[in-house]
């Protein structure tokens, strides 16, 4: 844990020009620590997806002098996190943790208060044709994440499922035409999350697609390989 912990320290800023740049580099950093730990989560070690996901977030919570409430958010999230009886859990609850300290930092400085959610979860069902530019799909799942009627590219789409003893992770970005993939995908019922990158052009998409707790999109997966096209509202 310790050597973890100075890699992960190492990647953080020693000293930013103020509390935006702060917030930019610590939500790049956790974004980073969540993809190396979902790719150890997926290949069979929710401990070690566990281990980086706890590590990472104690170094962020060092680095936010300026966000007392983020500190305590953490906190209560780590502390949650731990009690739960399964290690495949506390994963999942990490996961959800830095999702939504990533959100957190993304807010600017004077944004309102949290979103009211007003439209319910609904599954989005799958289009027998394959949309254009997409083609045919033989496993795993394909399609284009969709925004007030246009393709939006450069978009994390991270397909979770809750609930499960060893719950999977799997995540990608959108590319040209908003197309996003995620070939040998297993069957089940997944929950998708939604988050602009830095270089979408779309940086306003709303904060109930940035996690599993609020997020309307839920698809179900045969595993016979299916396209689903994730509309945003």
């Amino acid at each position: 844990m310790r050597r973890l912990l100075v890699v992960l320290l190492a990647a953080l800023p020693v000293a930013a020009a103020d509390d935006r740049t702060t917030d930019k580099q610590l939500e790049l950093t956790l974004r980073d620590v969540h993809d190396r730990g979902a790719a150890l989560h997926n290949a069979g070690d929710p401990s070690g997806c566990y281990r980086m996901y706890q590590g990472g977030l104690l170094v962020a919570r060092q680095m936010m002098l300026h966000r007392p409430e983020l500190q305590k958010t953490i906190t209560a999230g780590l502390q949650n996190a731990e009690r739960l009886p399964q290690i495949a859990g506390r994963a999942v609850a990490l996961h959800e943790l830095i999702e939504a300290v990533r959100t957190e930092l993304g807010k600017a400085a004077k944004a309102a208060g949290p979103e009211k959610i007003t439209i319910p979860p609904r599954e989005i069902k799958a289009d027998p044709k394959p949309a254009a530019h997409v083609g045919e799909v033989t496993d795993g799942i394909v399609g284009r994440v969709i925004w007030q009627g246009k393709p939006l590219k450069a978009v994390e789409v991270t397909f979770v499922t809750p609930g499960l003893p060893l719950p999977t992770i799997r995540q990608t970005v959108s590319g040209e035409q908003g197309v996003y993939s995620l070939p040998n995908l297993p069957p089940g019922t997944y929950t998708v999350v939604i988050k602009p990158t830095p270089a979408c052009a779309v940086q306003n998409i709303p904060a109930r697609y940035a996690t599993t707790a609020t997020t309307p999109l839920k698809v179900e997966l045969k595993g016979q390989g299916e396209k689903f096209d994730l509309v945003l509202q």
